[in-house]
């Protein structure tokens, strides 16, 4: 008998051992802390978007990678594991750290079919087109006002297939989203009604496609969403943006425009972003990269009298020192709006951050 359980016990371990064979799982991730300081100018009318304040702050992102093969196709995972504060990685109800992740089943060379949650696919491979230091100019300090391309993925679930290496480097990738109010945290095996984890229904569902593409110095990227919002009332989102950069060492130029009418969970009142961002980085040498970023945006909310032109200004300067990076940025924002309101004349503010980033 105990012959007969060893022997068993081998053949189970054996099977195990050549299972995993075929995959192989990587951790990768990052830690930093940023120091922010900032002041505000809020009007008679209308408080500061931002209280002024001084401190540090931190976060680590550690990215669990998977891939193996199967007798019909690749395939690829990764899930990050996020420690930053809600609405900027963890899921703003229920907090939790696993957010950002993907599957994908690689059928044919240069096929690419997803699952994602906060994924960049669709148009959102295409949202930021002009060159940056650290961050895409909203993440900067967050504080900006800025709009940016509205996706089906960022927040959500979508699935939907990429084209890889088109014409050498080209990608064109489409994302459907059924359920743009989803939460990260709804379950694969339960509708809504019975996680209680989310009172929400099928608030609204859309689509977004995206290309991505170099040729020599110049790169393209274009993309477009539409947003069914099932509401009675509720505006239909739609969203399309283009952006050139050109690049020849020491220097990166690159031009974006961006048209927004909607939102993408769903508004009584139609809002109209018409948004020009102009980004410039100088590697002054392999380590010190120097950047700017001009945007300006024209808001126009329905029965609402339209402010003037939103303006922002970023400076940031980055010294790569290998595994970590130590960079400095300053904002400032002039004719700020608040949340989804016009623009307001005077409402400015102004940023400084420092930062160090350290992967792994």
């Amino acid at each position: 008998m105990n012959n007969k359980r060893k022997i068993a016990g081998a053949v189970v371990l054996a099977s195990l051992l050549s299972s995993t064979a075929f995959s192989q799982i990587t951790f990768s991730g990052y830690m930093e802390t940023g120091y922010l300081v900032g002041s505000n100018k809020p009007t008679a009318t209308h408080n500061a978007r931002n209280n002024s304040t001084k401190g540090f702050g931190a976060e680590t992102t550690i990215t669990v990678s998977g891939k193996g093969k199967t007798a019909l196709f690749d395939y690829e995972m990764f899930q990050n594991l996020d420690s930053d504060d809600v609405g900027n990685g963890q899921d703003v109800s229920n907090v939790t750290v696993l957010s950002t992740r993907a599957i994908h089943l690689l059928p044919a060379k240069d096929i690419r079919a997803f699952y994602t949650w906060d994924g960049v696919y669709g148009g959102e491979i295409a949202r930021t087109t002009i060159p940056v230091v650290t961050e895409r100019p909203v993440d900067l300090t967050g504080a900006s006002s800025l709009a940016e391309f509205i996706d089906v993925t960022s927040g959500g679930h979508a699935v939907g297939v990429d084209v890889l290496n088109i014409a050498g480097n080209g990608r064109l990738s489409i994302a459907y989203n059924p359920n743009t109010a989803s939460l990260s945290t709804a379950s694969s095996d339960r509708l809504f009604s019975g996680t209680l984890q989310q009172g929400v229904t099928n608030q609204g569902s859309g689509a977004s496609v995206g290309y991505r593409q170099s040729f020599g110095p110049i790169t393209v990227g274009a993309g477009y969403t539409s947003i069914d919002n099932k509401g009675a009332t509720l505006v239909d989102a739609k969203s399309k943006t283009f952006g050139v950069i050109f690049a020849q060492a020491p220097f990166a130029v690159g031009i974006q425009k961006t048209l927004n009418e909607g939102a993408k969970n769903g508004s009584a009142t139609n809002v109209e972003d018409d948004v020009l961002n102009l980004g410039v980085t100088f590697a002054a040498s392999k380590e010190v990269t120097f950047g700017y970023m001009h945007g300006k945006m024209d808001r126009k909310v329905q029965n609402a009298t339209a402010g003037p032109d939103l303006k922002v200004h970023q400076l940031t300067a980055a010294y790569n020192l290998g595994p970590a990076v130590l960079s400095a940025a300053h904002e400032k924002s002039e004719n700020g709006r608040q949340a989804a309101g016009v623009t307001v004349a005077g409402m400015d503010a102004s940023i400084t951050k420092v930062k160090l980033k350290v992967n792994f």
